[in-house]
């Protein structure tokens, strides 16, 4: 570089320029450009530095930082500089298309340049003042990018006057410093961004009911709604900003019946910002309140902070208790048999056949036959079972007579047989020839000479036990032993799930109809009609219906699907279900609340989920029915000539694309007319390679659409249920509107 120009930041000048860019971020993407880019100038001996940003969720959003010397030129430049709009230079937009340096010896000497004043002037710019104050003008424009945005921007440097060029090495050293620049631009762009998204979540949070508080990772409130504020009887104001052990103790904890229990639940959760916590509380006012407080976390796990959210729940304050509990106890279950299944890689063909067995008989069937595929002299085999009253009776047998298995009665504690059950130690018999005390009358007249009996313990319960039998001596060794023992413990983890199998469904039914709409709201001259029936063994799911009462009285209905299973897609389905009818308290046309709902829940859902679903809005007043279609099926419109119409043209999924546009079709809907709205698992009930389709849903449709709605959703779901002999694979939401008499 020539030394009679100035040189650019060395790396310990460039950490201060970025300090001094940091310390003005909080006001705003603006404010950090146009400091960046006077931090810039500072070094250089240029009159003009403009740092240009690109968002690349939105090309069209440009932000601009100016620094511009106090020459006439200059001050005259500065005037028709505008952080956003049309760049009146061009610099930066020749670099960022090009993705690289570009240099300019004259700015207004070509013909791109005059195009660019046309275009100024076309959109109302001062053109011919920009001319006059850049004639002469000249510079050079480096592009920003990093990994993730490979067209972040540009920074360019230009001079006013004729016959001062910018230095052709600023260019090169100026390159050397992209990926610090950009990185730091970056960071103030993702900083606005996170500003932006900050307000729309407060936005949020004000709309919601329940109480919701948010603390920082020091413990200080930084969010409170309007809801928690009249729960705890004060202001958000005195919420905000005041350190939650201070509120707990002097304000929060006195608003429940036991102050001093809550208080030694609260606290320790922020000792440990890992923790989660869920269990309800008796309010003074005589309120059941639903206390929920987990952590908050980045997208690498890192704790944020914490949130509470409180929920009135007194309505149904023992079917939430129950299922709460319910749902606790099941996860707890299910952690362990996970962590069981870890361990349990290597498993054999055994113990595979018997994990996919769902009912006790059709594990102890194949408890015996891998015993006796898994041990070459098992010639009997047999599971006794232990009953309520202590008797030990036989539940599968392999080999025995008929008039043999009528005497395989025992108690626990007497016998062998009761012994091992009362000790749950594995039993060897060598030879019943020399060891007497092992006869009996099952062992002589099978001719056995050699047996073991191997206990099924179920956690803290002994179940009973399977036993193998030989007619000849010393058939079961340790390596028998080490065998059938690991097949015991996989038996066992299969009859454990078999067990828990109807307290797992039931645990399931019950959290998911505490996620589902309330009583349907009464409509004048509408008729409604919903249902929801869970997969045979299903986990909670993500179908979903609700109707309810819109301010101006039209009555919309929602019927929709979450992507995944578990309570993490029962999370998902609850928010759908109340940021929707929220948000319809402010826009009742489907197209436009469809997409605010989709803008809500593009950065909030996890990856490659997302929402299929169906909003109607009907005026029982008028003949005419509003809907917006996400991705979902068609619903079916049977019109009072019994004809069957199907609502097609669907959008994109909600949530699968960020910045949707989503419309809004307008359909008659006439006295006698009927709305079906269904989820997938309806349609996609399946007979072999056959499936029950929209065909089939229609002739269902027709043979039912004379009973009323929720006679008419039942008796089409039965006619799926007898169509795939009894087992739907998947869950199935109905939702059924009828247009009576004005």
């Amino acid at each position: 570089m020539a030394t009679d120009h100035p040189h650019l930041p060395d790396q310990h000048e460039v950490a201060r320029l970025l300090d001094r860019v940091s310390s003005v971020a909080s006001a705003g993407l603006g404010p950090a450009l146009d400091e960046l880019a006077g931090q810039l100038r500072e070094f250089l001996e240029v009159d003009v530095v403009i740092v240009q940003v690109v968002d690349e969720l939105d090309p069209e959003e440009v932000a601009r930082g100016y620094s511009v010397s106090e020459t006439e030129r200059g001050r005259s430049l500065r005037t028709l500089l505008t952080p956003s709009g049309i760049d009146p230079i061009g610099l930066a937009d020749a670099a960022v298309e090009a993705g690289k340096t570009v240099r300019w010896a004259r700015l207004w000497a070509g013909p791109a340049e005059m195009e660019r004043l046309a275009r100024l002037t076309e959109a109302g710019q001062p053109a011919d003042a920009i001319h006059r104050a850049m004639a002469d003008a000249n510079g050079l424009a480096v592009p920003l990018h990093t990994a993730y945005h490979a067209r972040l921007g540009a920074i360019s440097l230009l001079n006013l006057g004729r016959g001062r060029p910018v230095p052709a090495e600023y260019e090169r050293e100026l390159e050397l410093l992209v990926p610090e620049l950009s990185l730091a631009v970056r960071n103030h762009q993702l900083a606005a961004r996170g500003q932006r998204s900050r307000r729309t979540l407060e936005a949020v949070v004000g709309s919601i009911k329940k109480g919701l508080m948010v603390s920082d990772a020091r413990g200080r409130v930084t969010v409170a709604n309007n809801a928690v504020a009249r729960l705890f009887g004060a202001s958000r104001a005195e919420l905000v900003g005041k350190p939650v052990r201070q509120l707990v103790r002097e304000r929060i904890k006195w608003r429940f019946a036991n102050p001093e229990e809550f208080e030694r639940r609260t606290l320790p959760l922020y000792d440990d910002p890992a923790q989660v916590s869920d269990h309800y509380e008796d309010a003074v006012t005589g309120q059941i309140i639903n206390h929920h407080s987990g952590p908050v976390t980045d997208e690498g796990g890192a704790v944020l902070g914490r949130v509470d959210v409180f929920t009135d729940v007194s309505e149904a304050q023992e079917a939430l208790r129950t299922a709460r509990r319910l749902a606790d106890e099941r996860t707890q279950l299910l952690e362990r048999e996970e962590r069981r299944a870890a361990e349990e890689m290597a498993l054999s063909h055994a113990g595979h056949m018997m994990a996919s067995a769902m009912s006790l008989g059709d594990i102890h069937e194949h408890l015996l036959e891998q015993a006796e595929e898994l041990v070459s002299g098992c010639e009997k085999s047999a599971v006794l079972v232990r009953d309520a009253r202590g008797d030990v009776l036989p539940a599968a047998t392999r080999g025995f007579a008929p008039s043999t298995v009528q005497r395989m009665v025992f108690r626990v504690g007497e016998e062998i047989v009761g012994r091992v059950l009362a000790n749950r130690r594995p039993f060897i018999c060598n030879d019943t020839s020399t060891e007497t005390h092992a006869a009996s009358r099952i062992v002589r007249p099978e001719g056995i000479r050699s047996f073991m009996h191997i206990p099924l313990v179920l956690g803290e319960r002994v179940y009973g036990l399977f036993s193998v039998n030989s007619t000849r001596p010393r058939a079961f060794g340790e390596r028998e032993l080490r065998v059938l023992s690991e097949l015991a413990r996989h038996a066992a983890a299969a009859l454990q799930n078999a067990l828990q199998f109807e307290q797992e469904r039931h645990i399931a039914e019950t959290l998911q109809q505490a996620l589902l709409s309330e009583d349907l709201p009464q409509a004048a001259g509408l008729q409604l009609g919903a249902l929801y029936q869970a997969a045979a063994g299903s986990q909670v799911g993500g179908d979903l219906y609700n109707v309810w009462t819109l301010p101006d009285g039209e009555v919309a209905v929602l019927v929709g699907d979450v992507s995944g299973k578990g309570v993490e897609a029962a999370g998902v389905t609850a928010m759908v279900r109340h940021m929707t009818e929220g948000l319809s308290t402010h826009d009742q046309d489907p197209g436009r609340l469809v997409g605010q709902l989709n803008d809500l829940l593009w950065p909030r859902l996890p990856d490659a989920s997302l929402v299929t679903m169906v909003l109607a809005v009907i005026d029982p007043g008028e003949d005419i029915m509003r809907w917006c279609s996400a991705g979902h099926p068609p619903p079916l419109l049977v019109t009072d000539g019994r004809e069957v119409r199907p609502l097609d043209d669907p959008d994109p999924p909600c949530a699968a694309f960020p910045d949707t546009a989503f419309r809004t079709h307008s359909q008659r809907f006439a006295p006698g007319d009927l709305l079906f709205l269904y989820t997938d698992g309806l349609i996609e009930a399946r007979r072999g390679e056959l499936e029950f389709g929209e065909r089939g849903l229609r002739e269902a449709l027709l043979e039912a659409v004379e009973e009323p709605p929720n006679a008419l959703a039942r008796s089409v779901y039965s006619a799926a249920r007898v169509w795939c002999e009894g087992r739907l694979s998947d869950d199935v939401a109905i939702a059924v509107v009828r247009r009576g008499a004005p």
